[in-house]
């Protein structure tokens, strides 16, 4: 692991926002991945603060995910991420969110490649904007408090009389004896971080960090 601590931030905060983007368009060459994608390795990983609002991050794996997102400080993030279809072709989204709402701004296997929002449909046929319908439903206090009326099994003599204690009393618990301390209930995951270098560089108003597979 290596901690650096710079001086001369500002030049190195314009080369991390520039490697965020470099390393998002680069071509990692991943091997033809099988598996499960949840377990997929992480073969490189980038995530940066730069200060003033601006930050981003950005990771490929191994099976041909690529994502990238980051923000010019302005409340708005920019970011994309790829993966392959079943079809084995490698299909990229690009989006913006920010006070203008979440807005695809590419995407050709996305049928209205998310340019223009839906219509607004509100209006009947003379033009006049219709109020929406609620559904209301029945707020009648139950004569139990631990009936549902809605719910078969609760009809039973000791809940419709509020007697929750006599229904508990009646009921066999099947709940299975505490194992022995130490003993272990379920398989640990095997879930770790791949081996690789690590590069944390710190300067006053935020960090770069950097990750790379072995």
């Amino acid at each position: 692991t290596f901690i650096r601590h710079s001086s001369t931030h500002t030049s190195r905060m314009a080369r991390i926002v520039a490697s965020v983007a470099i390393f998002a368009c680069s071509a990692l060459a991943a091997p033809q991945f099988t598996g499960d994608s949840s377990n997929a390795r992480i073969l490189q990983e980038q995530r940066f603060n730069a200060g003033g609002g601006k930050f981003g991050s950005a990771f490929a794996q191994e099976d041909g995910v690529v994502y990238r997102e980051e923000s010019g400080g302005n409340n708005e993030r920019i970011g994309q991420y790829s993966y392959i279809g079943d079809d084995g072709k490698t299909y990229t989204v690009k989006y913006s969110a920010g006070v203008n709402g979440f807005r695809i701004l590419g995407g050709d296997h996305i049928p209205s490649g998310g340019q223009t929002a839906a219509q607004n449909n509100n209006v009947n046929a003379a033009g006049e904007i219709q109020e929406y319908d609620y559904e209301y439903y029945d707020d009648t206090k139950p004569a139990s408090p631990f009936v549902n009326p809605h719910d078969p099994s609760h009809q039973q003599k000791d809940l419709l009389a509020g007697n929750l204690a006599g229904l508990l009393a009646g009921r066999v618990f099947t709940t299975p004896a505490p194992l022995p301390f130490g003993v272990a209930t379920t398989e640990a995951p095997n879930r770790f971080f791949p081996p690789g270098q690590i590069k944390l560089d710190r300067f006053p108003e935020g960090f770069n960090f950097n990750f790379k597979s072995q």
